[in-house]
Parts: structure tokens; C-alpha cells; sequence
């Protein structure tokens, strides 16, 4: 059997984090070129000599936020590689507060990486897939992007806006033939997770943050934390043609604890 991403040329965003790692590798298995980028050129570097080994990878230090940043480095791949088929934008970031306790700053932050940084580049990469009329999107949005989440305001509200515009992208993109979904993960066990248990144990006055991590898993039906490698699997079948008359849509990978 061949493989599924056999020469598609995969764009990724945040791809040296938790989850972006994962969809990285789920994708370099499946024989796809890859188009990494990060803020993190030292973890780009790491995970490209890792993966270059058995799939064609090309990386760019890139911050999503940056409008001038995004069209040189979209432009760029294109240039190496005539086109992209399959857009993840995953990369993300949180920060944890009451919402009355918020600075501007730590909003900004949130909704420029996580809702800002969708939009731009898509705006960037989706051009050549209209000319191709041709193309996937798979935007990362949360479970906190269904169910407001207590001391997650912020986040909560960056991601409700990234299934918003997920829907409306998809309405607009139809009639070229462009997907466009998102996924939807839970309490996901990643570094970004490592460091939210410490501010929520701080916030709520838990004396453990592990104690945090255990009342996750007894929200969570089916008894675990949710792995990174569950979330590339379904980013993965959002990608493919399994998919293919699946448009507008944010799954959940949340071990049924959203079921909307």
C-alpha cells in the first residue's frame, strides 16, 4: 500500500510544540513534503534534522502575527515547492487569569496567535489553492472553543473565533473545492499543558498541580488525557479524502467530554 500524503505538500504551523509535533510526524509517515514553521527556529532546526531523514522537509522561522513575516514565507514556499495542498495552522499559545485580572497585553497575545494568526495565513496561502481550485485547511481550535472555560476567558474566546471563522471560510472556499474544518481537543498532555496546571493549582490555591491533571481525567468519559498523537490522527483524516464531503466542521477529541 502507498502512502496516504505520498508528495502532498503539507504547510504547519507552531510545528515544533506538543501537538505540532505529532502532526509533523503523523504526516512525515504518510510521505508528505513538509513546510514547518515556528517561532522556535532552535526547535524547527531539532525537529527538521529528525523528520528529514525519511520525508523531503523545509523550514522558515515565522510568527504568525506578522502580516509582512507570512506573505514572505508562503511566498518562499511557494517558490520551492509550486504549491500547498494541505494548510494546518496549529500554532497556538495560552496564558491563565481571571478574566477581571487580564492584562491588555495577555489578550492581545491570545487572540493575535491563536485567531489573528489563523486568518493571515490563510489569507496568504489560499490564493494558489483558488487558482488549483484545490486544497485543504485544518485549523486547531480547543474544546475551550465550544465550552467557555474558567480562567481561560482569553483563550476561550480566541478559539470560539477560530470556529467561527472556520465556518465561514468553509461557506466561502465550497465553491472552489476547498475544505476547510478544525479540531476541537481537550485536556490535551503536552509542555503548554505542563505549565497550565502550575497557574491553575496557583489561581484555584491547590497545593498540587497534579491534583489539577487528576480532576482533567475524571471529567474526561473515557478515563485519560487526551495524547498528542489522538489529535494529529484526526488532523490527519480532516486532510484526507476520508473526509472529503466534510466541510465547516470542528471535531472534538476530547474524550466525550464535549459532545457538540
Amino acid at each position: 500500500m502507498g502512502k496516504h500524503f505520498e508528495g502532498q505538500r503539507v504547510l504547519i504551523t507552531g510545528a515544533s510544540g506538543g501537538i505540532g509535533r505529532a502532526i509533523c510526524e503523523a504526516f512525515a509517515r504518510e510521505g508528505a513534503i513538509l513546510l514547518l514553521t515556528d517561532v522556535d527556529s532552535k526547535g524547527l532546526d531539532e525537529l527538521s534534522q529528525s523528520l528529514s531523514k525519511t520525508t523531503q522537509v523545509l523550514t522558515a522561522k515565522m510568527d504568525v502575527t506578522n502580516e509582512q513575516e507570512v506573505a514572505q514565507v508562503v511566498s518562499f514556499f511557494l517558490q520551492m515547492v509550486g504549491h500547498v495542498d494541505i494548510l494546518v495552522n496549529n500554532a497556538g499559545v495560552s496564558t491563565m487569569n481571571y478574566f477581571w485580572e487580564l492584562s491588555e497585553k495577555e489578550w492581545d497575545f491570545n487572540m493575535n496567535v491563536n485567531a489573528k494568526g489563523v486568518w493571515l495565513v490563510s489569507k496568504h496561502v489560499v490564493p494558489s489553492m483558488i487558482k488549483r481550485r484545490k486544497g485543504v485547511i485544518v485549523n486547531m481550535a480547543s474544546m475551550a472553543g465550544k465550552i467557555g472555560a474558567p480562567l481561560l476567558a482569553h483563550y476561550s474566546a480566541s478559539k470560539f473565533a477560530v470556529v467561527g471563522f472556520t465556518q465561514a471560510a468553509a461557506k466561502e472556499l465550497a465553491p472552489y473545492g476547498i475544505r476547510v474544518n478544525a479540531v476541537c481537543p481537550g485536556f490535551v498532555k503536552t509542555p503548554m499543558q505542563d505549565r497550565e496546571v502550575v497557574w491553575e493549582a496557583k489561581l484555584r490555591g491547590i497545593d498540587d498541580p497534579e491534583k489539577v491533571r487528576e480532576e482533567y481525567v475524571k471529567q474526561t468519559p473515557l478515563g485519560r488525557l487526551c495524547y498528542p498523537e489522538d489529535v494529529a490522527k484526526v488532523v490527519l483524516f480532516l486532510a484526507s479524502d476520508y473526509s472529503g464531503f466534510m466541510t465547516g466542521q470542528a471535531l472534538n477529541v476530547t474524550g466525550g467530554i464535549c459532545m457538540h
